[in-house]
Order: C-alpha cells, then sequence, then structure tokens
C-alpha cells in the first residue's frame, strides 16, 4: 500500500457487540476497539504511522456476547519511498495525457498500481470513476475483478451486475464473455 495511515474496513457479523481492530508488526502494536455500528477505522492520530518498506499484520475481532469471531490476519507492505516516488510519478505522467477519465482508470492507473499489487489503491480509482457517474462496462468489470482478488465477492458481484447491464445495453459481446467469466467465479468463491 502507499498509505502510512490507511482506513482499515471490514464486512459486519451479525450480532457483534463491537470490534477490535489489531494491527502488528516488528517491535509495532496497537488495538483499538469500535461499537457494533462501524465497520471501519480511521487510522487513529494518536498511533504511529506505518513505515515505508515495512510489513504489517492487521487482524479484526468479532466480539460476539462471550465468544470471539477473528478475521484471518491480513498482511500489507507499505511500499518503500524509491517506489511511491516512482508511482506518483507515473499518476501524474497519466493525468498530465488528459485521456478519457474511465480509461485512463482501468487501462492506465490501473496498470500502474497492479503492477506493485496494490489493489485497494486500483480499487479506489475505479470506485472514484463509478461515483462520478460511468457508464461504462469495463470501468465496472476491471473494478469486479479487483474486488474478487481482494475476497470481496459481495462487491464483485453487484459490480458484474452493473456491467453485464451496461455491456448489454451497448451490445458489448466481448465485455459479456468476460464478465459472464466473472459471475462464474463469484459463484466458485461462493460455493
Amino acid at each position: 500500500m502507499l498509505s502510512t495511515r490507511p482506513q482499515i474496513s471490514w464486512s459486519a457479523v451479525s450480532n457483534a457487540t463491537n470490534y477490535t481492530v489489531i494491527v502488528k508488526g516488528y517491535e509495532f502494536y496497537w488495538e483499538a476497539t469500535v461499537d457494533q455500528k462501524t465497520t471501519t477505522l480511521a487510522y487513529p492520530k494518536e498511533q504511529i504511522e506505518l513505515q515505508l518498506g515495512n510489513t504489517y499484520k492487521i487482524t479484526v475481532i468479532a466480539n460476539l456476547r462471550g465468544s470471539l469471531i477473528s478475521s484471518e490476519p491480513l498482511v500489507i507492505s507499505v511500499l518503500p519511498e524509491k517506489d511511491q516516488k516512482e508511482i506518483a510519478y507515473k499518476v501524474k505522467q497519466i493525468n498530465e495525457l488528459n485521456l478519457p477519465p474511465d480509461e485512463a482508470a482501468f487501462l492506465d492507473l490501473d496498470a500502474v498500481f497492479m503492477s506493485k499489487s496494490l489493489l485497494n489503491e486500483s480499487i479506489e480509482t475505479l470506485k472514484a470513476r463509478v461515483a462520478a457517474g460511468s457508464q461504462n462496462p469495463t470501468l465496472y468489470r476491471v473494478l469486479a475483478d479487483r474486488y474478487l482478488e481482494a475476497w470481496l465477492p459481495n462487491e464483485a458481484l453487484r459490480n458484474y451486475q452493473v456491467a453485464n447491464e451496461l455491456a448489454k445495453r451497448t451490445r458489448n459481446s466481448d465485455e459479456l464473455t468476460k464478465v459472464q467469466q466473472g459471475l462464474k467465479l463469484v459463484e466458485w468463491h461462493n460455493r
């Protein structure tokens, strides 16, 4: 990831009374508890930020009356400064080309981010285009692909469905084929 103070989010667990978020690394540890109404945690200002080039584990524990459900630890690495600068330079170059925004997002920016396994950055870039009102089926399908890579099949399914409708409306048979393959992967993932 690029951020040294990322927002942490997770899927809700029914009947959870609260959630405990644990972030740890080499000589690094903090935890915070939030109520059951939230599934996001802004990186606490009082905590030391993550360090460039280091790797951390993030675990979310759902506290249920008398029992706990723990997520699998998510292992993240913050890119070293050299890589961060390289990514920033490439993003700046792409932005200066004044490409159509949707295509810049799902072709160029996605390729730059994914070249360094920056899944979250790619998702956030694609989500911004969705929020801007994109009607491009490829953008929704690539976003769904990224959600599937992030093990978020429900979000993937929603975006594949939108991509499917948009591809049908525009008679984009190549995109329809890719969407159908993605939907099969969601089905397999949900088994």
